[in-house]
């Protein structure tokens, strides 16, 4: 491994803590509707007005929030000294466009100054990309990607 990449050590920590904070936020709005339906019920017992779409909205949410914690589990359980030599689960693809983490879809994070793109194997693009070695290519929404290396 060259000196240019980031340690995947500290890609999945980077990862973990924005799958984290989103599970943060999400709480705290799920917290935010169950008490407004909660003041709602207590303060309109008899009128029964604009509840229905807050449930759905909580309902929504919850499962949203369930999604997100497994993806956290998916993170917490994938071991960044295992080295890896082609598009699998786990491994970092770094290309001429981006850098892949393939792990769960966190989307963009940044560590040390370099976007890190986390996608899931249940991406599109993963399925473009998967089992390709250094020095391969492939191509995906009309761009070109050139794999640099895997590990």
């Amino acid at each position: 491994m060259s000196d240019k990449h980031i340690s995947k050590a500290s890609i999945l920590h980077a990862c973990q803590i924005k799958q984290e904070l989103t599970i943060s936020d999400f709480e705290k709005e799920v917290k935010n509707i169950r008490q407004n339906l909660t003041d709602h019920d207590e303060i309109a017992s008899q009128a029964h007005r604009g509840s229905g779409g807050q449930n759905e909205m909580l309902i929504r949410l919850e499962h949203e929030l369930s999604f997100l914690k497994k993806e956290l589990e998916t993170l917490n359980n994938l071991d960044p000294n295992e080295a890896k030599t082609q598009v699998e689960h786990g491994a970092v693809v770094v290309t001429d466009q981006r850098t892949f983490f393939i792990s769960t879809s966190i989307e963009q994070v940044e560590v040390n100054d370099k976007s890190i793109f986390g996608i899931s194997v249940k991406a599109p693009i993963f399925k473009v990309m998967e089992g390709k070695k250094a020095g391969e290519s492939f191509e995906f929404n009309g761009i070109r990607y050139q794999i640099e290396s895997i590990y």
